[in-house]
């Protein structure tokens, strides 16, 4: 280790409380992307962000302005939202606080008794969580929010099973967005069975276009939630991966 490097130092105040945390960096680290690097604070995560203002702007991510819009106007229940302003020590927005979820998955609790795997939970578990995100997306439609850039990276899964985190792609708009959040919202929920067919032994790989072509048709039907509620039944203690793994089998049969 070179030791004449120094150490990072970043002093930000919570915008609501003026709580001073002297060093950002000194919190464990418990994410970064491109657009930033994030820190957990007691039952919070703080999301540092990188770049200024201009390139915030131009590439569509968290400014000051959709920060404060989140904050005041939505309250999800699914979707880590930002809850407070981070200021750095001239006073500059510097990030944002949003709810901390212990991700359960995550490999750093792979060999521990808290570890588990998405397909772990139950279909119980996922009718949930589905219809909470329904709740928060028919917010985010009421609010003129509409959702982007949900990716593999989005989904977290805490003791309750699914949230999706990172709200920056998300744009505020003038028109009504329902379809495409509608849209957004399917995606999610096909993508994330998708991935989960995937690890089935019934699997094939030659045949993922065809898995494919169920999550965009999937993407843009009114009664897929519907549909899955149906071929889940009344037993909800079944694991996700034991639907998924009859799932694939019937699509791919």
């Amino acid at each position: 280790m070179n030791k004449n490097v120094p150490k990072e130092t970043l002093s930000v105040t919570i915008s609501s409380n003026s709580k001073k945390i002297s060093n950002v960096f000194d919190l464990p680290r418990i994410g970064a992307g491109h657009d930033g690097i994030i820190f957990q604070f007691n039952n919070q995560a703080l999301k540092i962000l990188k770049y200024d203002i201009v390139v915030r702007k131009e590439q569509g991510l968290m400014t000051f302005e959709k920060a404060l819009y989140f904050k005041d106007n939505l309250h999800l229940q699914r979707i880590t939202q930002p809850t407070d302003i981070l200021l750095d020590q001239d006073g500059v927005y510097t990030g944002y606080m949003m709810p901390y979820i212990d991700d359960l998955t995550s490999l750093k609790k792979k060999g521990t008794p808290r570890y588990r795997q998405p397909g772990d939970f139950s279909c119980g578990d996922l009718i949930e969580s589905w219809d909470l995100l329904e709740q928060d997306f028919s917010q985010l439609t009421t609010n003129h929010v509409r959702a982007k850039d949900i990716n593999r990276g989005s989904y977290l899964f805490g003791s309750d099973f699914m949230y999706l985190c990172d709200m920056d792609k998300y744009v505020i708009t003038s028109g009504n967005s329902d379809d495409l959040n509608r849209s957004s919202l399917n995606f999610t929920m096909a993508k994330f069975l998708a991935y989960e067919m995937e690890k089935s032994d019934a699997y094939d790989r030659s045949r993922k276009r065809e898995i494919n072509y169920w999550v965009k048709k999937q993407s843009n039907s009114r009664g897929f939630f519907q549909r899955i509620r149906a071929e889940i039944g009344s037993d909800y203690t079944t694991p996700i991966s034991e639907f998924t793994d009859y799932k694939v089998k019937t699509l791919l049969r």
